[in-house]
């Protein structure tokens, strides 16, 4: 299996898989459905994970102390047995929804203390701060004050590579004011689709140096979510031409675009078929291709009520 290739984070040099298996939503949701599963370990989720690190080509696991999925993380992380050094570990802290309290009110140090004990980790690669919500009500603390704890989680050696997640330029900006340790990441929303998930995100963190990771890279393609939409007979074409399946042309143009999508499946042949999305390489007329044809069209699924509030 060829090697995944990788991104370079700015502060540090790590090198970060370009492609993570996300464990959030879908796995998030049947777990919180399963009166079974709903406070103990999702055997099912452990063996897809377990079989993405071993068959699929994936090194980069992401997961949150909203998704409930830490402990599935670290018990396929211990059944795959790839040696820790090997992979890439994301977590999130939940800094609280509306009226949905933090499971960690007190800020992110509090969060992945209990993560890492969840995971059966000594540290994460990579922490973020889930969403942009500081309205007191969701935790005790301010974004200045939350940063101030992340940058210790990175002093003790508990994270190694610390970001954000959902975040605009203004929030962001107040980040950057305070840090020792700038973010190093921002996931983010991003398709066909919703190239910005807020006003100028993608530009804005790329001249900070701040890489944007992508979730829900396959919108246009799924369903539920946009039943029919301009790329339609775009990707078809591109499929025939490249000889891939449509899913793998979008991860790939949110590659190319030097952004790192983040996927998941419970099949497992999808998987295995994720990992073609490093055989070719989509033609830079083809990648603009996309860009101009999609960038009217617009699907946001995630945080409406924050991101569209004024409209």
């Amino acid at each position: 299996m060829p090697p995944v290739p990788s991104f370079t984070l700015a502060r540090t040099g790590d090198k970060i898989p370009a492609i993570a298996f996300g464990s959030g939503t879908k796995h998030q949701i049947k777990k919180k459905g399963d009166p079974n599963t709903k406070d103990s370990i999702d055997q099912s989720l452990v063996d897809v994970l377990t079989f993405a690190l071993t068959k699929g080509g994936f090194t980069h696991l992401d997961t949150a102390e909203v998704y409930t999925t830490r402990v599935e993380i670290g018990q396929a992380i211990k059944d795959s047995k790839i040696p820790r050094d090997k992979l890439w570990v994301t977590d999130k802290w939940n800094q609280g929804w509306g009226e949905r309290r933090s499971e960690s009110p007190s800020g992110p140090y509090e969060s992945l203390t209990k993560g890492l004990k969840l995971l059966g980790l000594d540290y994460v690669d990579l922490f973020l701060i889930h969403a942009p919500f500081f309205d007191g009500k969701g935790s005790d603390v301010t974004v200045e004050e939350a940063w101030k704890q992340m940058e210790q989680l990175v002093d003790e050696g508990k994270a190694r590579n610390i970001g954000v997640s959902n975040f605009d330029e203004p929030i962001l900006k107040k980040i950057l004011a305070v840090s020792k340790y700038k973010p190093q990441v921002n996931q983010i929303e991003h398709h066909a689709y919703l190239q910005n998930q807020s006003p100028g995100i993608v530009d804005f963190c790329k001249k900070n140096e701040i890489l944007v990771e992508a979730f829900s890279p396959l919108t246009p393609i799924v369903p539920a979510k946009v039943k029919e939409g301009p790329l339609d007979p775009i990707l078809a074409e591109l499929s025939s031409k490249y000889g891939v399946n449509s899913g793998l042309i979008l991860l790939r143009w949110v590659y190319q675009n030097g952004i790192l999508p983040i996927t998941t499946s419970t099949n497992k042949e999808r998987l295995v078929e994720t990992v073609k999305v490093w055989d070719f390489e989509l033609e830079p007329a083809d990648v603009e291709k996309i860009t101009t044809a999609s960038k009217d069209f617009h699907f946001r699924g995630f945080f409406k009520d924050y991101f569209e509030k004024d409209k």
